[in-house]
């Protein structure tokens, strides 16, 4: 067995084949970061290339994404269809809850994690982003970036900025070393008002060429975007990578109200898996308002807001936004931003998702 040197920036440490694998796997696990491991053969390991004399010869593939989903064929197929054309679907990562066959023939190629489930629901959103956190920690291994959002959440690039998310990654975090690891996208949640995109949704058009009237959500501005392993709280609201980057050009889609009649059927299907549950006598997670407010807090929206123009730069919200607080320790939340009006995404955004 062959000596296994870590290469520190700053110091030389050996650890000889008589020190055994436990003692050279603690030694591994507690490096500094960035490090090499020099296997004797050659080749040096780091935390973002395997190498040898002549350079790089494995370097991480720049994104994965990666989201839950039970059942939700429409928003899966969508998710789907986006993201692969973008990264290819063996970078994209679906847990699915209850080990559904239709996601796996919806998203050929992509890498199926089944998880069983719980039909109680219970603490379901903490277990879950918990879990998806730990997921995603381990995949930065291999990645240099994940993407960890709900599926009806879809980052998406200005035109104007980069010609993908992946593109605008590539521009605005060039330097690893310096780059923010902790990326929160502006949250456009789309609101559908039927009497100004009265056209139906099709499969052979894209959303946003029928859907562009949004409200900016600070809450739902989420930190999808991470460069280092993290652990999420309920939701993906925050997470442990301390301040955040509210960046410019990148933004978030947000589903949840952007077809009145999707949204009806689907907050009914919610409400329904609830009952059954409570039915059953299990116990159900009611932290949340998952499901049973949701249809509720579209008409209150409807009514609340003022339809203005075309805008997305929205520098009043954004100023509010960054004024940070930390909820927890590392752990911040957006300062909280008000604003009573709707605004329509460009029409430059139209072909993107």
């Amino acid at each position: 067995m062959p000596n296994i040197r870590i290469l520190l920036q700053n110091s030389l440490h050996t650890v000889g084949a008589h020190c055994g694998l436990i003692r050279a796997i603690d030694a591994f696990t507690h490096a500094s970061w960035p490090f090499f491991i020099d296997t004797g053969t050659g080749s040096r390991s780091s935390g973002l290339w395997l190498q040898d004399g002549t350079g790089m010869i494995g370097e991480k593939r720049l994104l994965g994404v990666m989201t839950m989903a039970y059942q939700d064929y429409f928003f899966v197929e969508r998710w789907y269809r986006y993201w692969s054309a973008q990264i290819g679907p063996e970078c994209l990562y679906l847990l699915s809850h209850g080990n559904d066959p239709v996601h796996r023939e919806i998203a050929i190629g992509a890498n199926i994690i089944n998880l069983p489930r719980d039909s109680g629901m219970y603490k379901f959103d903490a277990r879950r982003w918990r879990s998806m956190g730990y997921l995603a920690s381990g995949l930065l291994e291999f990645y240099k970036w994940m993407i960890v959002s709900d599926v009806d959440e879809i980052v998406i690039a200005d035109p104007l900025s980069a010609t993908s998310v992946g593109d605008w990654i590539e521009r605005n975090t060039s330097d690893n070393k310096s780059a923010p690891k902790n990326i929160s996208p502006l949250c456009l949640e789309l609101i559908h008002l039927p009497d100004e995109e009265p056209e139906s949704i099709a499969d052979d058009a894209t959303i946003l060429s029928r859907r562009r009237i949004f409200q900016p959500n600070w809450n739902y501005s989420k930190p999808c975007l991470i460069g280092a392993p993290a652990l999420f709280a309920p939701g993906g609201h925050r997470n442990n990578l301390g301040p955040r980057l509210l960046p410019d050009g990148l933004f978030t889609l947000h589903l949840k109200f952007f077809d009145l009649p999707m949204l009806t059927d689907r907050s009914k299907g919610r409400k329904e898996i609830m009952s059954e549950a409570s039915t059953n006598g299990l116990e159900v997670d009611t932290s949340t308002s998952w499901g049973s407010t949701t249809l509720d807090r579209y008409h209150n929206i409807v009514a609340s807001k003022t339809l203005r123009g075309e805008d997305v730069d929205l520098p009043e919200y954004r100023a509010a936004m960054r004024k940070q607080k930390q909820k927890y320790t590392n752990s911040f939340i957006w300062g909280q931003a008000i604003d009573k009006n709707l605004y329509r995404i460009p029409e430059r955004f139209s072909a993107l998702f």
